[in-house]
């Protein structure tokens, strides 16, 4: 059977705050879809969910797979019968129209798109703003670091699309969001923004209701700045012939390698630049960041 949509879930040691973010996707729930939760083996998915377990639009599922988020993904949407895989994350909570708003969107030929976020902290709600974007289809000009989203803001991709490249790459236990948006551009797919927040994006929770720290707060520095060497030099050559979105991915590994203190992996990436002006031009940068200047 194939369903119009698939909101998947991934999850780890976190009942309370799942609870809430199963509560919102079951309401946002568009006739005909499914929500599929992945426990990535911490196995509280299913106690969290005791009184919504029998509800037929729902699955709950423990990873068989690459333990971590990008696995956890990957597991989802290998069991999603969505034509449309909508991904967000176990903290958040999903705005109730916003899958009917990417139903609606991908009408338009879009191969995948994201919305604005809206961020909660300690009652407190403030939309995030994106100005350099419109609303619609993107164009294929607009510039990589205007146009890159993360999976906490109403990520969605057509599922065709999401395996044609490959899925989430298991091996970026950070930046995973980057990559695929790059996979995805590199590959030709369009892309769709919503200004309107498909996805609340809470922070500042009470630290009593979870025992795993969110993600990108808790990934290891040398972890972290792996992953972003790994995203310039995976997608770096399918932008060099666009030379601001090439410089875009050196730049951003290279701040987080200056930001964190992480010498080698900075040198590592340096270390294979070529050719030699582009090279001397990152030493430079990433010199600078370390000095602490602020540089774009």
């Amino acid at each position: 059977m194939t369903r119009p949509l698939s909101i998947i879930i991934p999850t780890y040691n976190r009942p309370k705050l799942l609870r809430r973010a199963v509560q919102s996707a079951l309401v946002a729930c568009p006739d005909g879809a499914e929500i599929i939760v992945v426990d990535d083996r911490s196995d509280t998915a299913e106690s969290a969910l005791h009184d919504v377990i029998s509800d037929s639009r729902l699955t709950v599922l423990t990873n068989p797979g690459d333990k971590g988020a990008a696995g956890a993904r990957n597991a989802g949407a290998q069991v999603a019968t969505g034509q449309i895989l909508l991904f967000f994350d176990d903290d958040d909570t999903l705005i109730a129209d916003y899958p009917g708003r990417v139903l609606a969107a991908a009408q338009t030929g879009a191969n995948f798109g994201f919305s604005a976020r809206m961020q909660v902290e300690n009652g407190n709600e403030e939309t995030e703003q994106r100005p350099e974007l419109s609303a619609g289809m993107l164009l294929h000009d607009t510039p990589l670091s205007a146009k890159l989203a993360a999976f906490s803001a109403g990520y969605w991709v057509r599922r065709d699309a999401f395996f044609e490249v490959g899925g989430v790459a298991p091996d970026q236990v950070n930046d995973e969001d980057t990559d695929l948006c790059c996979k995805l551009y590199a590959q030709g797919h369009s892309a769709w923004y919503d200004p309107v927040p498909g996805c609340a994006v809470h922070s500042g929770y009470d630290t009593n209701e979870t025992t795993a720290p969110q993600l990108t707060q808790s990934t290891d520095p040398t972890a972290m700045v792996a992953c972003y060497v790994r995203t310039f030099q995976r997608h770096g050559p399918a932008f060099r012939s666009r030379p601001a979105d090439h410089w875009f991915l050196l730049r951003r590994a290279l701040r987080v390698a200056a930001r964190t203190g992480t010498d080698d992996g900075a040198k590592q990436l340096l270390s294979g630049l070529r050719p030699r002006s582009l090279q001397i031009k990152g030493w430079l940068f990433w010199q600078m960041k370390k000095a602490g200047q602020h540089l774009r």
